[in-house]
Formats: C-alpha cells, structure tokens, sequence
C-alpha cells in the first residue's frame, strides 16, 4: 500500500478541477500536509462541499491501524454546557476525519472505566473528558490520547477557559452597579470544587472582599434526575434571603432565580441583579436575555479537537495547558 493517502486520486482529481487548482494542491489541503493559501483552501472547500465528496478516510485508517473514532465523555446532555461544547467537538471532529462516540456516564464510574478500556484497546484513538469521575492514578498510565476540559491531571493536557477571569469580571460588574448583599451559588461536590471552573467562585469571592463587600456562599447540588430541584432551590434561596440585591450562579440556578423572582413581582434589575455564569444558548430561551459571562464553547472545542489530533498522529504539542479567554455579556438582569 505504498503511497496509500486519505483520498482517493479520483476524487482529488474531480475537486481540482472544479476548484481549478492542482491535485496535489487538493491533496496537501485535505490531508494537511504542506503549504496551501487561504484562497486556494476556501476554493478547494467550496468544490468539496459542491460535489459532496466524501474523503477515502477508511482506507487511511486501515493503513495505518487507526478507528478514526474519537470518544467523548461527559455527565449528561441534560446540562446545556455539556450539550453546547459536544456539538461543537462533533463537528470539529468530522472536519478533522474523526467520528464522535459519545459516553454519558449519568455520575457512573464503571461506564467511564469502561470507555477507557475501549481506548486501551484501540477500538477508539483518543478521549476528550469533559467529565471525570475516576481518581487521578488511574489516568496516569494510559499512554494513549486523552484531553480534559476542565480537569487537572499529571501528564495529560488540559482545555480550559479562563475562570478566574470569568469570576472577576463578574464580581467588577456587580461592584459598578452598587450591589451590596450578593449571594453567589457553589457546587457542593467534593469534585467540581477541585476543577479549574471553580476559580470562578475564587475569583469572584475574591474580588468582592478586597471591594469590602463579604458575598453569601450558597450551596448547590446537581442532581438533575430531580425533575423540580432547580425550581425547588430557586423558593428556598429567596425565602431565606429576602435582602440580597445580586446573584452569580452557573446558566440553570440563575436562570431558576430568574423565573422565581418574577413569579414573586421581584423587578429585575431594579431590585435584584442576575449574572449567569457559562452563557450558552439555552440560557436565553426567554424573552430577556440574562447578563453573563460567555464561555468560548467553539473555541474550547476546537482547542480540544487540536490536541486529540496531534496527539493521535503522535506529534508533540507545544503548551500541555490551554486557557481561553471568556467574555463578559450585558444583558437585562443587571
């Protein structure tokens, strides 16, 4: 199979005329390899996408003993952050050659071994864990491709956004609107207090405090299986605390704040300010768009999907953690 690529010579031949390019421009754009210009790679994308053909990868893999299957693992679809980053991995990946397994271990450890073992195998080529259960020392001799998103493990790279500036921008933002009874909503789990995204409530506890201002730490547990628990903890944070003037929790607890505060003819923003944290398309189903602080979901995927691929293709990557801005969105809740 000397010579063998990820396209066949036919195919290649039948896009470089419609993009009137060379072949072996087509075939340095779809496989990667070597110098093309922009002009030429969006003249050879517009002739695929126009002839809808379909790259030869299963003759690439069979070569060289690769799936061409890159599996994904996360908690549930339920939460839109985890729905929002997966869709974006999914077609990051199919631009890269790749098909996405997905795994929702729904809290269970012996799924998410499982799916490792999957990758031990060689029946996938890497892991992307949005999610993780299992301890450290049972990622530490995999030698196979793995990146987290939003996990610290040895040796293994890491896709994150930049949280503590997510926190700090939050808690600035509030401090400008002259909030002084702010109450910020916490995971309870002994896990999510140790993953980067927790420098949010860090960063954000902090800034308050060096302002002079000492916010209300509130608890939470993600149980989603509970079909009311969201509505149920959005009635009791405000029964029990009917003086605070600000909120900063994660899209779902804001969003629930949101939709109790109203039902009670609490006016927002007047009385009470909301900043949600994550910003993904979920969050604004309303006819209010909710202030907060965007993750970068495209950009985290893309990252992620960069480093698989590099790793998959045995290639050094250059930065083992990758931290990528967030924004900070005005809205109407604040």
């Amino acid at each position: 199979m000397k010579g063998a690529t990820a396209y066949s010579m036919a195919g290649i031949r039948d896009v470089a005329k419609k993009a009137n390019v060379a072949a072996s421009t087509v075939s340095r754009a779809l496989n990667n390899s070597g110098y093309v210009s922009q002009a030429a790679r969006e003249k050879i994308k517009k002739a695929v996408e126009e002839l809808d053909y379909i790259p030869d990868t299963w003759l690439r893999n069979l070569y060289q003993q690769k799936s061409a299957v890159v599996g994904v693992i996360i908690n549930s679809l339920e939460y839109p952050y985890f729905a929002t980053v997966t869709r974006f991995i999914e077609n990051k990946l199919a631009e890269n050659g790749y098909s996405m397994m997905l795994c929702a271990t729904q809290n269970s450890k012996v799924r998410e071994r499982i799916f490792f073992d999957m990758l031990k195998r060689g029946q996938i080529d890497g892991i992307i864990a949005e999610y993780l259960l299992l301890d450290d020392s049972e990622y530490q001799h995999i030698q196979r491709p793995v990146v987290t998103l939003d996990r610290h493990l040895r040796d293994i790279p890491l896709v994150c956004s930049d949280h503590h500036t997510g926190g700090r921008l939050a808690a600035e933002h509030l401090i400008q609107k002259g909030c002084k009874k702010i109450l910020y909503i916490e995971d309870n789990s002994s896990y999510l207090s140790s993953t980067p995204s927790y420098q949010s409530c860090l960063a954000f506890k902090e800034t308050l405090i060096q302002a002079g201002i000492n916010p209300i730490p509130c608890k939470i547990n993600w149980k989603e299986e509970e079909k009311d628990y969201f509505h149920s903890f959005a009635t009791k944070i405000l029964s029990l605390h009917t003086d605070i003037d600000a909120i900063f929790a994660a899209d779902i607890p804001a969003m629930a704040l949101f939709n109790e505060a109203t039902r009670r003819n609490i006016t927002i923003p007047e009385q009470l300010k909301i900043v949600a944290y994550d910003g993904s398309p979920w969050l604004n189903q309303t006819l209010r768009q909710l202030t907060c602080i965007e993750q970068p979901f495209e950009k985290l995927a893309e990252k992620s999907v960069e480093v698989i691929s590099t790793l998959i293709e045995n290639k050094e990557i250059t930065d083992n953690v990758s931290v990528i801005p967030v924004k900070f969105i005005q809205g109407e809740s604040s």
